[in-house]
């Protein structure tokens, strides 16, 4: 399974999409103010509980949609992506 953050073309919205493949899963969408690390944490926890899926177990999570790669919340989406692949390695060399 895949996981899209996509940030909407609406300012301080987010929406997460789960695939396989090109195939659509589910989506969960959200509003986060100064607190996306937080609620972006919470929403990917809940899209994958509801898909009965591991986060770790996720083949490839990128960030798409309207927001500057500079920007705070751009960067904020590719700590939690690098977070994931980091405890991913954890787990593999733990093994």
């Amino acid at each position: 399974m895949n996981l899209i953050i996509n940030f909407t073309e609406k300012r301080g919205e987010v929406e997460l999409k789960l695939q396989e493949g090109k195939r659509l899963i589910d989506t969960l969408t959200f509003e986060f103010e100064a607190n996306l690390d937080s609620v972006l944490i919470l929403a990917v926890d809940k899209i994958c509980k509801r898909n009965k899926i591991e986060t770790l177990s996720l083949k490839m999570v990128k960030i798409t949609g309207k927001v500057e790669k500079s920007s705070s919340a751009h960067k904020i989406a590719q700590t939690f992506i690098e977070a994931i692949k980091a405890s991913k390695q954890a787990i593999i060399a733990g093994s």
